[in-house]
């Protein structure tokens, strides 16, 4: 692009959008003192809201959480008419805040940007436009919002319709006039069940093209009156804090509570209550496993599934508007009387699926089955979201490389923080690919995605640096990162537009941050308190300090997922587990959501057995399958202080099936009500009891083996030691899972991981000191194993530790001083992994690994040993 210097115009930051975030892209930069220059296609403010126009558009987010929060002049001049405002008060809110803040005179309207190179001799962006006007800009700024590039199938004879055509994205500005006529509706995602209730009620016939059902819950909307919008003002700034640490951008959250913990009847009263009120979020939030669980997203599915053949009279239209997917997998949808227009005389419902559009005729269109005669077809088919708007203009970085070419048409979509891409210097884009915006309400990552740019570049200034740029390895671990959190839930079971499933050809893959806009805040707040690290940057020609030039990236190389958990979990705020008491801690340790879905088994039973001094409850795992069965006596863990059967359900199942053992599960008594050595004798006297009662609970007592994670692995090394000095029962392996060792913290382990990663040193301390009786209890073997004399004669060991735990060390060193006795051992460092990972198989691939792994070291030690 070989630009006329003399006619071209130099900016230090050029905006494309004059929506809700091109808005305040301008304000926040203008403000700072920035020349700035926003260029619009449309010829007026609004983005989404000036095209989005046709009938029954309205916002799906509430109405008075659906606005600027920057200013507090702003928010209490504008007064909301209803819980869920529609497109014209929208637009007309948008024009006032343009109005307010004089922002048309720094936006050029009608002006279609369609190229921009960067110069990397010069370190600026080269500005074309669709009328030829070239500029240079500093800073170059997408905001051109994630569902602005509309979709259109190719189907055949599409330019031979003789009839109206619209798309619900395109709308015109006019009113359409579909009285008596005979309308076709192509599509039933968000836009589609709108606009759908709207036509139906002036149409004199319409017919709905479905080729996908839809959840869809009712919108419930209502106007607002005077005392919820002084209440609302009053307690904004509360409200305002809420939403910017919540998960979706909205001032409540999901029930800490599993969908499969309550009753049928508790849960139908729960969603219909959810129902009644209405809302995006309310049927969703009753549980935290949702979106996550398959048998827990079954019981949402299922009711909706329910209220459709209640609502819808034919039975046979009533099963076509029956979705069978994930619910909530797709964009969440609210309506007004949606389900209620297929009641109506003058609407009929099109499968697509069953009978595909063949193509658009002169006069309708011809599917498979039938031929349908139209005069207005409106097209409800969505967007090329997230990457399309990118694609549509020709974006070209370093070395003339162009997005496209290096996204490889979204197929290698790679970005740092939804915010920036490798070769692509001083480009920022706001809610891009890979943030949670088309997750959350808009309106607060569209904020936060502003503060941020606006920051940066101020630091960028005050510094004296140029030629700000992600680097290739931080967006290789945050595109990594995103997918690795779609992946803990339903969103990529489902073929959605989140997912790219919507466009002909388009490469699939989950394009958005799914881990919540609360903990998204956090991690860019966090990479800026680095002095942005993940990006590289070079000094201006002002500029003498280099020590804020920044090379390279800050992560290790810990796996995302499990980096995501650690995040997540810093997210909620909980207070360390040292500062607690031990009934404190156990109320709070509750991380079952973090195992997944329970497996299901042929047979548990709960048991109590006789220990010293007492009885504990014991919690039994039979697989399926004619036993006698090789058995694994599991010890939990939680430092001898929190955990229980529950902790380890999930794990506990998982190996009785896979490794096809029964697993005895054990209650230990907790310090510090039951010191050392309680826990190791109780431990010892599980191990006595399954071997004494093999019979009656189908084990072999020659296939007995030990494990346990943890506090219970440490119980598990110790029953051996135990097992050998004191007579038996002869065991078949030792299962040890980043197991507690030795009574010190002077390894290299504690050092680099003594804080941030789960287990931190501190926690440890407050387990020992809550366990042992006196500093002299920490040198007995049966404390800490590692300190035993002779480690010889104990049986075959499995040891798995972790990358990023404070125990990595001292379970490494004692598999060695057991490979130095003579003991078979299978060694594994999982080295991305923090501790707990063995747990937490719902939502960390490597977990499932390690459980795969026990499983099978724990087939192979039973089928070495001969059966009875």
């Amino acid at each position: 692009m070989a630009l006329n210097q003399q006619k071209v115009q130099e900016l230090d930051a050029v905006v494309v959008g004059a929506g809700f975030s091109g808005l305040y892209m301008l304000h926040k930069l203008r403000e700072a003192g920035y020349s700035v220059r926003v260029y619009e296609a449309g010829e007026d403010v609004g983005g989404t809201w000036y095209w989005n126009r046709y009938p029954g558009a309205r916002c799906d987010v509430e109405s008075i959480y659906y606005n600027y929060t920057f200013s507090e002049e702003i928010l209490n001049e504008w007064t909301w008419s209803s819980r869920y405002a529609e497109q014209p008060e929208i637009l007309s809110y948008i024009n006032f805040v343009a109005d307010k803040l004089e922002l048309r005179r720094d936006i050029q309207f009608k002006t279609r940007i369609t190229a921009a190179r960067y110069n990397d001799q010069n370190r600026n962006w080269e500005i074309r436009m669709e009328d030829g006007t070239r500029v240079t800009a500093e800073y170059f700024i997408t905001a051109l919002g994630c569902l602005s590039s509309s979709n259109i199938p190719k189907f055949k004879g599409l330019d031979s319709f003789k009839g109206e055509m619209y798309h619900t994205g395109r709308w015109p500005h006019e009113k359409v006039d579909f009285s008596g006529k005979r309308v076709g509706v192509i599509g039933t995602g968000s836009s589609g069940i709108q606009a759908i209730p709207a036509i139906a009620q002036e149409a004199g016939q319409l017919t709905v093209f479905q080729r996908t059902p839809q959840y869809s819950c009712p919108a419930q909307n209502h106007p607002l009156d005077s005392e919820t919008i002084g209440q609302t003002r009053k307690n904004y700034g509360e409200l305002k804090q809420l939403m910017r640490y919540s998960m979706h951008g909205v001032p409540s959250g999901p029930r800490m509570r599993s969908a499969l913990e309550d009753s049928q009847e508790e849960r139908e009263r729960l969603y219909e209550k959810a129902w009644q009120e209405g809302g995006l979020f309310s049927l969703t939030y009753n549980y935290n496993d949702i979106g996550i669980l398959p048998e827990a997203n079954e019981t949402a599915a299922s009711f909706i599934r329910t209220k459709i053949k209640q609502i819808v009279k034919d039975p046979e239209v009533a099963q076509k508007l029956m979705p069978t997917y994930y619910y909530a997998t797709k964009r969440p949808i609210i309506d007004t009387d949606y389900f209620e227009t297929y009641n109506r005389e003058n609407v009929s419902l099109v499968d697509i699926k069953a009978a595909p559009i063949l193509e658009i005729t002169q006069n309708g269109i011809k599917t498979a089955e039938a031929e349908y005669e139209l005069d207005v077809l409106v097209f409800a088919t969505g967007f090329d979201a997230m990457t399309g708007p990118l694609f549509n203009i020709d974006i070209r970085g370093k070395n003339d490389i162009s997005l496209k070419e290096k996204w490889a048409d979204g197929a290698e979509l790679k970005t740092y923080l939804g915010i920036a891409t490798s070769g692509f210097p001083n480009m920022f884009m706001l809610t891009g690919p890979q943030s949670p915006s088309v997750l959350s309400n808009m309106m607060v990552s569209i904020e936060q995605h502003v503060d941020w740019v606006a920051d940066c570049i101020n630091y960028l200034r005050e510094h004296h640096l140029e030629a700000f740029e992600a680097t290739g390895e931080a967006e290789e671990f945050w595109s990594q990162q995103c997918r690795a959190i779609a992946d803990m839930s339903l969103l990529t079971k489902t073929d959605s537009w989140y997912m790219g499933a919507n466009i002909e050809g388009k490469p699939r893959g989950f394009l958005a941050f799914a881990g919540g806009v609360g903990l998204y805040r956090i991690i860019c707040d966090d990479v800026a308190a680095r002095g942005y690290e993940g990006f590289t940057s070079v000094l201006s020609t002002l500029g003498t300090d280099e020590s804020f030039v920044k090379e390279g990236f800050f992560r290790s190389n810990i796996d995302p997922q499990a980096w995501f958990i650690l995040k997540q979990l810093e997210s909620a705020g909980a207070p360390p587990l040292e500062l607690l008491t031990p009934d404190q801690a156990r109320l709070a340790a509750d991380f079952r959501l973090l195992a997944g879905a329970p497996e299901e088994v042929a047979k548990v039973e709960n048991r109590t057995i006789p220990v010293p001094g007492g009885e504990i409850p014991v919690r039994i795992y039979t697989p399926a399958g004619e036993g006698p069965f090789p058995a694994l006596v599991y010890y939990h863990g939680g430092g001898w202080v929190i955990g229980n059967l529950d902790t380890v359900e999930v794990p506990c199942r998982m190996l009785a099936n896979r490794a096809g053992c029964v697993v005895v599960s054990v209650d230990y008594r907790l310090a510090p009500e039951h010191k050392f050595p309680t826990a190791a004798e109780d431990s010892y006297a599980a191990v006595k009891w399954v071997a004494q009662y093999a019979a009656s609970i189908q084990v072999d007592p020659e296939r007995i083996a030990v494990g346990g994670d943890s506090a219970g692995g440490n119980l598990a090394a110790v029953v051996s030691l135990m097992a050998r000095d004191q007579g038996g029962p002869s065991l078949a392996y030792q299962m040890l899972i980043y197991p507690v060792t030795n009574h010190s913290y002077d390894t290299k382990s504690y050092q680099e991981n003594a804080d941030g990663y789960f287990l931190t040193k501190n926690t440890m301390v407050w387990f020992w000191n809550h366990y042992l009786r006196d500093e002299h209890d920490g040198k007995n073997p049966y404390a800490s194993p590692l300190l035993a004399e002779d480690l010889s004669g104990l049986p075959p060991a499995l040891v798995i530790t972790a990358g990023f735990d404070p125990l990595r060390d001292e379970g490494e060193a004692y598999a060695q001083r057991l490979k130095a006795a003579g003991v078979s051992v299978e060694e594994t460092r999982y080295d991305g992994m923090i501790h707990g990972f063995f747990w937490m198989p719902g939502v960390l691939v490597q977990g499932n690994a390690a459980i795969n792994q026990a499983a099978n070291a724990l087939k192979h030690a039973f089928n070495t040993v001969k059966t009875i």
